[in-house]
This record gives structure tokens, sequence and C-alpha cells, in this order.
């Protein structure tokens, strides 16, 4: 961790994929860890000759990780905070193949700088999903690997504290995100699902967690023009007691997680 991550490993935590005081005490996996898989295969599908995109760069550390491997990569995400660590992150580690956009992927204007017909391999690490303004920057065969966190994590916690409706989606978020893939005429090679379970010491450890990862409580799958509800240590104490009560464990408070990885292709579909 360099000088500079002190500060926002404190703020941002996991969310940016530091590690911070408000990280579990226990991350149990029972099998295979979904960051791992993730590296494997960026690392099977990056070549020296890959122009790669990532969507939701954050603080770099993929990026910075993955640069040596490929040609060229492009950083994209919309926090000037975490983008400006991405750069000061290249600069100490020597990486010349990197650039830098600041924009929400979803946004025509500010991504219009991208350049065309570029990239062959696209990633997100728990950040936006691909947009159809971006279809553009794309070769034929682009692969795209995807981390998303799914409509599982963290139940019943955003249940109980009122962000999210009681029992899972009637459509689940893999078939709204294959559908919407689809249409642009990106299809799976594969999807593979996890669960795992972190533990914490205590109600003030969890209630720091859900402090710093704001995301933990604004589900993927709800409408951007829907209000996202931060943790608020006042009005949320007594729904945080319920919780606390019934998933204390001896390893500590349990908190379920879910992610699916998928790797998709483009094609192209003639009629």
């Amino acid at each position: 961790m360099f000088d500079f991550d002190i500060e926002l490993a404190r703020r941002y935590g996991v969310f940016a994929s530091y590690h911070s005081h408000a990280c579990p005490s226990i991350i149990e996996h029972y099998g295979e860890n979904p960051a791992t898989e993730v590296d494997r295969l960026l690392n099977h599908y990056a070549t020296a000759e890959s122009t790669v995109l990532e969507i939701g760069s954050g603080a770099g550390q993929t990026l910075c990780d993955l640069a040596p491997k490929v040609k060229q990569i492009w950083g994209l995400d919309s926090n000037e905070e975490l983008l400006g660590a991405t750069r000061l992150r290249a600069e100490r580690l020597s990486v010349t193949n990197a650039i830098y956009l600041l924009a929400a992927s979803n946004d025509p204007e500010a991504t219009k700088s991208l350049p065309d017909a570029t990239f062959d391999l696209v990633l997100s690490r728990r950040g936006p999903k691909f947009s159809e303004n971006l279809l553009r920057t794309l070769r034929k065969t682009t692969i795209f690997v995807q981390e998303v966190v799914s409509n599982l994590d963290g139940y019943p916690l955003g249940e109980i504290l009122g962000r999210r409706y009681l029992t899972p989606f009637a459509g689940t978020d893999q078939e709204v995100l294959l559908h919407e893939y689809a249409n642009l005429g990106i299809f799976p090679v594969s999807c593979k699902e996890y669960f795992y379970e972190e533990f914490f010491r205590d109600r003030e450890h969890l209630a720091s967690f859900l402090t710093q990862v704001a995301a933990m409580l604004s589900p993927w799958l709800l409408p951007q023009s829907l209000p996202h509800k931060p943790y608020d240590p006042v009005q949320d104490q007594d729904a945080l007691d319920l919780y606390v009560r019934y998933n204390t464990t001896e390893k500590g408070i349990r908190v379920l997680r879910q992610r699916k990885i998928f790797v998709l292709r483009r094609t192209e579909i003639t009629s």
C-alpha cells in the first residue's frame, strides 16, 4: 500500500479493493475464491497483443497488475479521487501503457473520446455493466470478463434494513444481464456463481463496514433513478440490532455474500 492509499482505504475499504479496519475478521469461501477466479480468467484471456478496457477501474489495483501483460489498457471510472489514485499507482509502478478516462460508462458524451473498434478484452470487477454506447469501441470478437455482486448478496440484511423487497426477485439478475447483453450481440461463454460467508466481531464492526460500503444496501438491479439510502447509524439502529440477534454465531456476526462471474463474447448476428 502506498502513502496515498492510506486515507482511501479508511474511507472506501473493500468497495475499492482495500483492506481496512472495517473488513470482516473471518471469510469462509468453502472452496473457490471468486477473486482468484477473476484473476485466472484475466490471465487466460489477456495477451501481449490485447488492448483492454476496464470499466470501473477504481483505485487501479487490477489495471496496474494487468498492464505489464498487455499492449495497452484503458481505465474508466466516474470517481475522480479513485482515478487519481490509479494514476499515482501507475506512476509508482512504472506503468507506461495505461490511459485513463473520468466518465460514467453509460454517458455517451463523456465516453466519446474512447477509440472505435479497439478493445478485444473488456473487464468489470464488481463495477458497472457494459453500455450500448460503448459498442463502437469493440472489435468483432471481443471477450468480456465481468464479476457482479448478485441479488442475494447480504440476504436478508437489506430486507431487514428496509432497502430491498422481501424474497429474491422473480427474474434473477443473471437473466436480466444476459438478456440485455444478448440485445447488444454479446453472448455468454460461462457463468459461475459463488456463495461465501463473512463474519464480523460485533455490532460496531458490522456497522463500520456498512458505513464504509454503502453499495451493500443498494442492489444493482434497481433503477439508478431510485434513491439509494446509505447506512444511517440512528435510523437503522433497531433494524441492525434485529439482524445481529438472529445472525450471531461462534465465529461472529454472519453476512452471506454472493458473486457471479461471467465470460461473454461479442458475435455478429446476420439475417
